[in-house]
This record gives structure tokens, sequence and C-alpha cells, in this order.
């Protein structure tokens, strides 16, 4: 007997096929560490990711120092960064439901047009000498808003460009181009505001984000969306946090997923400015190397996570990872102070950086293939949603380095983080007990 479950699958079935026909021939193909990069799609999506990797990471860079100049204050710092969070709140609902509606490439092109223009306004605006405090707050509500709209489609757009069977491979190639333009992106900037300034950053950024436009806008020929009737926008959005409420293994990744943005992340983009100058008596370039060695880490890190396709245990495989890497932030905090040693200190960012691609590709992965197929955009959201918490973890970490200081309040978050993965470890039977087979498998109706 049909069941409507059976017919959603056949259906998901004919369209992967529709859009992969070689795919019967490469079943049993062995998934090595550059596999998803047969497919011409991914490979301009991939580089599309460099691009707007790269661009982030430069503004990211730029807008930190500048602030730090400007004013002095760590608290502001960290303010700034805040203000990422207030789009991600209001917005990410709306845009993964856009997502899951309409089409993800023309939603990228948008966003990235939009970014572009607002990044040359502030250029303009560094080159005039008119560039005040509250333009750079104005400057990143704006952008986080369209990259509000930018991450979700572009998560679930590899859904749409590799078969479901090289999802882990895609997603882990994805952040090492988000680990390869980090690197770049961070110590490139930094030298160049050492160098040029930060108005020629802004003017990178611009480039970069129009480069993306062009390149998604090649892709064509991407897996059929699926066919449903559609429910009004406002009972799609709360659909998918339906979802992850009321079901187990969502609810704890999502909950894993927090931990690296509320407690490790806000060390990397409010505490390290503070570090190079005031642990290490060093200028921009050496705010860019600190930067640089957590990207230059995740190089490796992506590697190492594309090469393990066949590893079952994902759940262990997130657990270890997010440990190790708030034990090396830890221990960098402790090597930094007590050596005041740029060169001593920068080996423990790239231990960390390694465990951050193994911890984020890898819960991302669970994340998305955990979804059903027409809530995919509203995962990515719901992940992106997550990292609002990173600007309210800056805030704070700026707030109290100017207290107590950044090294110890480093060494407070690093432990926080720790602590908590290790009784997730201790506690979650689930989150142990997590396989790869368990993802690949169809979770829902119409996969």
């Amino acid at each position: 007997m049909t069941t409507p479950r059976t017919e959603a699958a056949d259906d998901a079935l004919r369209r992967e096929l529709a859009a992969f026909p070689d795919e019967p021939e490469r079943q049993h193909d062995r998934i090595g560490t550059l596999y998803a990069f047969r497919y011409f799609n991914y490979r301009l999506l991939w580089a599309g990711d460099v691009f707007t990797a790269a661009a982030q990471w430069i503004q990211q860079t730029a807008v930190t120092w500048v602030v730090l100049e400007l004013t002095g204050s760590g608290s502001l710092t960290g303010a700034v960064g805040l203000m990422r969070s207030l789009p991600i709140l209001l917005l990410s609902p709306v845009a993964g439901t856009t997502s899951d509606r309409v089409s993800r490439n023309r939603i990228i092109s948008v966003s990235q047009m939009i970014m572009a223009v607002l990044t040359l306004i502030v250029a303009f605006d560094l080159l005039a000498g008119t560039m005040q405090v509250w333009h750079l707050f104005v400057f990143t509500l704006f952008v986080s808003a369209a990259q509000t709209f930018n991450l979700p489609a572009r998560q679930a757009f590899v859904f749409d460009i590799v078969p479901r069977r090289v999802i882990p491979n895609a997603v882990a190639l994805s952040w090492l181009a988000f680990s390869l333009a980090r690197s770049l992106g961070t110590v490139g900037g930094g030298l160049l505001i050492a160098r040029f300034g930060p108005a020629n950053n802004f003017f990178i950024q611009a480039a970069a984000y129009l480069s993306v436009m062009v390149t998604v806008l090649m892709i064509r020929g991407q897996k059929e969306r699926e066919t449903r009737v559609r429910k009004p926008f406002l009972a799609s959005m709360r659909e998918g946090y339906v979802f992850v409420a009321s079901d187990p293994q969502a609810r704890i990744s999502f909950v894993l997923s927090v931990i690296s943005p509320a407690l490790l992340i806000p060390l990397h983009a409010v505490l390290l400015p503070i570090f190079a100058q005031r642990v290490f008596h060093e200028n921009a370039a050496g705010f860019g190397i600190l930067a640089g060695a957590i990207g230059f880490g995740g190089l490796f890190g992506g590697a190492l996570t594309a090469s393990l396709n066949h590893v079952e245990r994902r759940g262990l495989l997130q657990l270890f990872a997010l440990i190790i890497m708030a034990g090396g932030e830890l221990l960098f905090c402790i090597v930094g102070v007590m050596t005041g040693q740029l060169w001593v200190a920068v080996p423990f960012l790239v231990v960390a950086g390694i465990a951050e691609s193994l911890y984020t590709t890898t819960n991302t992965t669970v994340m998305q293939m955990i979804a059903p197929e027409h809530l995919r955009g509203s995962m990515a959201a719901l992940l992106q949603f997550s990292f609002m918490i990173m600007p309210v973890g800056g805030l704070i970490a700026g707030w109290s380095a100017d207290i107590i200081g950044a090294p110890t309040t480093g060494m407070i978050l690093t432990t926080t983080a720790l602590t908590s993965a290790l009784l997730i470890l201790a506690f979650s039977s689930r989150m142990r007990n997590l396989k790869l087979s368990d993802l690949t498998r169809a979770r829902a109706a119409g996969e």
C-alpha cells in the first residue's frame, strides 16, 4: 500500500535523479576530501563562499579596529558588534521562511549587491575623513540585515546542488572556504590598516561582494524544490521553531550550537584586539596575526573535516572538538598573560581554529540533515539565530575587559565553555550516540 510518506520519498528521489542523472552510477564512489568539487554548481558556490567570507572578515577586522582607534573603549568595541544581533533577532525567522519559498540564488545575489553598496559608502566616508562611531553602528546594522537573509539561503542552497549523501563533504568544504577567507582576510585586513588605512579594507569588501553576486547568478540546473501546499507565511515561520522544540535530537544539537557563539567567539571578535594592544603591545598587524591564526587553523580543520566522511560518531566528534577549542583558547589566555609574547601564544589559537572547524561544520551538518526539506532554510535561520548571542557575549566580554582585563575575562569565558561541553558529554547519551548513518537516511516525509 502506498502511503503519503512513501509517495513523498519517491518524489524526493525523482527530483534528485532529475538534477543528478549520473548519480546512480556514483552511489558506490568513495567520497574523498574534495569529492563535492565534482559538481560544477558547487564549485561556483564554493568560490562565492570564499569571496563573501573574506569580505566579512576584512569588515570585522576593520570595524573592530576603527572603533577601538576612535574610542579606546572595549565596551564600545563590543557594542558595535551587538548591532549585528538586532537584524538576526528581528529578521531571522522571516529570512529562513523566505529561503524556503523564494529562489535562493536570487536572495543571495540581491543581498550581496546591497552589502556592496553599503560598504562603498563607508569606504568613501573614511577617505573623506568624516567617519564617526555612530556611522559604523548604522553600517553594521544594515549589513547585518542583508547577511541575515544571505546566510540561510546560502547554507540551504547546498542541498539544491549536490546529492544528499555528499552533503557532509560539501558542508565541510564550505567551512574550509570560510577558514581560508578568515585566515587571509584577517591577516590581510590588519596589514592593510597598518600600511594604507582602513578605507582600503572596505573597497576590497565591496569588490568581493560583487564577485559573489556574479558566481551565484551563474548557477543553473539545481535540484527542483519540493512541491507541496504552502502554509501561510507566519505558520511556516512557526513550523521551524516547533520542529526544533519537539525533536529531541534537534533540541540538543541546537543547545550545543549556542556554546561557541556565547562564550568562545567573543574572544575572537572583541578580546583579540585588546590582547594585541595591551598584552602583546602590537599594532593592527599583530591583531591581524592573532585573528588569522584561528583562520589558519581552520584551514587544517576544514580539510580534516572534509576527509572524515565515514566517521560514524558525529555527536562525539562535535563534543571532543568543542572541548579542544575551549581548552586551546584557555591556554592562549594563560600563556599570553604569563609571557607577553605573541608568537608563543599564537599556536594555541591555531589549535583552537582546527577544533572550531570540526565543531562548527559537524554541528551545522547535523542540524541541516535533521530538518525536513521544506524547513531547510528555517533551520539555517535558526542556526543563525543562535549567533545572536555572540554580540551579547561580545558586549559583556568588552565590558568585563574594561574592568578586570582581557586575559581574566578570556579565562572565565573559555572555562565556562569547557565545563559546559564536559557536562553534555557526561549526561547526554543522545549526543554521544548520534551516528552519521542515522543522518543520511531520510528523517522526514519528502526526503
